[in-house]
C-alpha cells in the first residue's frame, strides 16, 4: 500500500481550506486521503481574525490528529522555512504543497502588490525546492493557484493554456498574480503545476462575483422588482465550484508526484508570456523575471466547469430560485441620463445595502453580523468577460466535477451551507426546493 502524503498549505484560509479538508478529510470512519494537512496562514482562529467556517472549526478541533493550523507571517523566511523543516507527527517531511496565497483587493499601488502576492509567493517556492534538495524525494508536488484576473481580448472564444492572447492580465492586481506565476515556474528543480481557475463560487465565499449576484436576486426578491444586470447576458464568466478546485488540486497533486518536471511540461506545458507592463521593475520586485527573457515555461491547466458559464445562464439560475425577473442593460441605454459608472454603482450600491439591513435585522433570528452583503465593488461590475476552456484538465487528470455547472442545486447548496453558518437572512423570501 502506497504511504498516504503529508500536506503543507500556505494561504486559503479564507476560501480554499474548507473545502480541501471535506476531500482529503472524509467524515469518520472512512480513512483520511493524507497522513497529515498542516495550515499556515496570517489569521488568528482563536478569536478569529478573519470569516471562518464553523464547520472548519470543527474540523480543526475534532480531527487534530490529522490537521494542523499554523498562525504565521509568510512574508518572514524563517515561518516559510520551519513549515518545511518541522517533520510532520509521523516523523516524515511534506510530500505536496500547495500554495494559495495571494492579495485579491483591487486597485493598490503595485509596491504593495509586490510585497503582498509576489515576494511571498517566489519565498514559498524556493523554500519548497531547498526542501527537496535538502531531502530528495520529499517535495513531489508544488501546486500554485493562477487567480482569474485576465481580460481575454475575444469573448467569443474559450481560451486554452496554450494560447497566447489568453494569458492577459487584467489591471495592476493581474500583471503581479500573472507575473508571480512567471517567477515561480522559474524556480530551478520544483515540481510545479499552475492551476488557472474560473470565477471561483461556494463556501466560504461571503463576497466576490458570484457570490454578490446569489445575494443581489434575494434583495431584488424583497424590493419586489426586476433585476438589471449591466452589459450583454452573453458576458462569459467561466465559473468554477471551489469543491471542485479543491477535489482538482488533489488529482493535479498525485499526477505531479509520478512525474518529472520535463515529462509534466510534455504532457502539460504552456508558456506564460511576460506582461510586459511598465509596473515591472528590478526596483521593485528584483526577482521578477525580466520580458526580454521571453515566455516562462510550466505544467498549467484550466480549470473550469462544464457549463459555459455566462451572465445569461447566471441570470437565468437567479430567476427560476427566486422568482425575479432578470433584465440586461447596455450602459449607453437612456435609463442612466449620461450617468457614469462608477456613479451608477454607487447609486446601486445605496439601494442594495438598505434592502440588505432590513432584511438582515428582520431575519429570524437576525443575522447583524453576518459576513454576507450584496456589496458589488466597481471592479466587479466593470465590463470584464472571462472565458477559459478546461478540456485540458478533465481530459489529462481525469478529474470528475461535483458541480459540473453552476446550476440551481449549486446555489442551493451555497445557499444551505450559509443557513448552517448562522448567516443567512431568514426572511421567507427563499423557500428550499
Amino acid at each position: 500500500m502506497t504511504a498516504r502524503p503529508n500536506v503543507l498549505v500556505f494561504g486559503g484560509l479564507e476560501f480554499l481550506v474548507r473545502a480541501l479538508t471535506q476531500h482529503l478529510i472524509p467524515p469518520l470512519p472512512t480513512e483520511p486521503l493524507v497522513a497529515h494537512i498542516r495550515v499556515i496562514d496570517k489569521y488568528s482562529i482563536n478569536p478569529p481574525t478573519t470569516m471562518i467556517s464553523k464547520e472548519l472549526l470543527g474540523v480543526l478541533r475534532d480531527r487534530a490528529d490529522v490537521i494542523e493550523y499554523r498562525q504565521g507571517n509568510l512574508a518572514n523566511p524563517t515561518v516559510v522555512t520551519k513549515s518545511f523543516t518541522d517533520p510532520a507527527p509521523n516523523g516524515l517531511p511534506y510530500n505536496y504543497v500547495v500554495d494559495a496565497t495571494g492579495d485579491v483587493i483591487p486597485e493598490r499601488p503595485p509596491e504593495v502588490y509586490a510585497r503582498t502576492i509576489f515576494e511571498v509567493s517566489v519565498l514559498i517556492a524556493r523554500a519548497s525546492a531547498a526542501q527537496l534538495s535538502r531531502v530528495p524525494g520529499s517535495i513531489q508536488a508544488h501546486i500554485r493557484y493562477a487567480a482569474p484576473f485576465y481580460e481575454p481580448p475575444d469573448l467569443k472564444r474559450r481560451y486554452k493554456e496554450t494560447d497566447h492572447d489568453g494569458w492577459k492580465p487584467r489591471g495592476t492586481r493581474g500583471v503581479w498574480w500573472h507575473e508571480t506565476t512567471r517567477a515561480v515556474a522559474s524556480v530551478p528543480g520544483l515540481p510545479l503545476v499552475v492551476l488557472r481557475t474560473g470565477l471561483l463560487y461556494g463556501e466560504m465565499y461571503s463576497r466576490y462575483e458570484a457570490a454578490g449576484f446569489i445575494l443581489l436576486g434575494l434583495v431584488y426578491k424583497h424590493l419586489g422588482e426586476d433585476m438589471r444586470l449591466l452589459w450583454s447576458p452573453e458576458l462569459p464568466k467561466s465559473s468554477l465550484n471551489v469543491y471542485d478546485f479543491a477535489g482538482a488540486i488533489w488529482k493535479a497533486a498525485q499526477w505531479m508526484s509520478t512525474k518529472t518536471r520535463d515529462e509534466a511540461e510534455a504532457l502539460a506545458g504552456a508558456a506564460i508570456p511576460p506582461s510586459y507592463d511598465p509596473s515591472v521593475t528590478s526596483s521593485i520586485a528584483p526577482d521578477a523575471v525580466p520580458a526580454s527573457a521571453g515566455p516562462v515555461f510550466a505544467p498549467v491547466f484550466n480549470l473550469a466547469d462544464e457549463g459555459d458559464t455566462t451572465q445569461g445562464r447566471l441570470g437565468a439560475v437567479l430567476s427560476g430560485l427566486y422568482g425575479v425577473k432578470v433584465r440586461f442593460q447596455a450602459l449607453s441605454d437612456e435609463v442612466f441620463s449620461g450617468m457614469k459608472l462608477n456613479e451608477i454603482v454607487e447609486e446601486a450600491n445605496l439601494v442594495h445595502l438598505e434592502a440588505w439591513n432590513e432584511m438582515i435585522t428582520r431575519s429570524k433570528p437576525p443575522v447583524p453580523n453576518t459576513p454576507l452583503s450584496p456589496y458589488m465593488p466597481l471592479s466587479l461590475v466593470e465590463e470584464h468577460g472571462y472565458a477559459i476552456d478546461g478540456e485540458r484538465s478533465r481530459k489529462i487528470l481525469g478529474y470528475q466535477y461535483r458541480y459540473p455547472q453552476l446550476n440551481e442545486q449549486a446555489v442551493c447548496d451555497y445557499i444551505d451551507w450559509c443557513r448552517r453558518e448562522g448567516a443567512w437572512p431568514e426572511t421567507g423570501l427563499y423557500i428550499a426546493p
